[in-house]
């Protein structure tokens, strides 16, 4: 009974985790095509994303005045030129929540830079600023549809053409329901109980 008990606490304990940590985003690290040059420049080449206005640029953050974060790969949406790059996330539950994250970070020669973000044509923040530095954006969204579209949008501003709005380690995972909760919680109290009938007789 002690076994059976403590294999449904292990099973609740640890699925849920499982179930809340897996990115619906396809190449969130931009590492897709692998990089042979500090940087480079292509037409709708990068693996799950779609560009618009010519041409999109990758490259490792160091080539951006940032520092190392993740992959250390990162995506400039190029301002004043081009730089609208979306992806269509697939495998959504219409009426659940998700978590998106990335991070946006600016460059010093850059000047003035502004990069609109939205999911399913709902603006969700204006980044600007965050130069030399990371900055982590997090929002908790509902999807309105089985699939949405993910979409970063650089602005005309007085910065430099072709600079700034770097984008790295996007990630979307889904929020676990009340009853996912509810379920580790039984799994980690059931493994508590286990520990503690173990300890009474051990004592005894």
């Amino acid at each position: 009974m002690k076994k059976l008990i403590l294999i449904a606490g292990l099973t609740a304990a640890l699925s849920a985790p499982a179930f809340a940590t897996t990115n619906l985003i396809v190449n969130g690290d931009f590492t897709q095509p692998t990089l042979v040059v500090p940087w480079g420049q292509c037409d709708s080449c990068i693996t799950g994303w779609t560009n618009a206005n010519d041409m999109v640029e990758i490259g490792y953050s160091w080539v951006y005045g940032l520092t190392k974060i993740g992959s250390g790969v990162n995506l400039e949406a190029n301002a004043n030129t081009w730089g609208n790059v979306s992806q269509t996330v697939t495998g959504l539950t219409k009426g659940a929540a998700y978590n998106l994250t990335f991070e946006y970070g600016g460059r010093a020669i850059g000047g003035v830079q502004s990069l609109d973000v939205s999911f399913g044509g709902k603006t969700l923040t204006t980044d600007t600023g965050s130069i030399d530095q990371w900055t982590l954006n997090s929002f908790t969204i509902v999807a309105n549809s089985t699939s949405e579209v993910l979409q970063f949008k650089s602005n005309v501003t007085s910065g430099a053409p072709s600079y700034g709005n770097e984008i790295s380690m996007v990630s979307l995972t889904a929020v676990p329901e009340v009853s996912t909760w509810a379920m580790m919680l039984a799994g980690f109290a059931s493994l508590g109980f286990v520990g503690y009938r173990r300890r009474k007789t051990i004592q005894a």
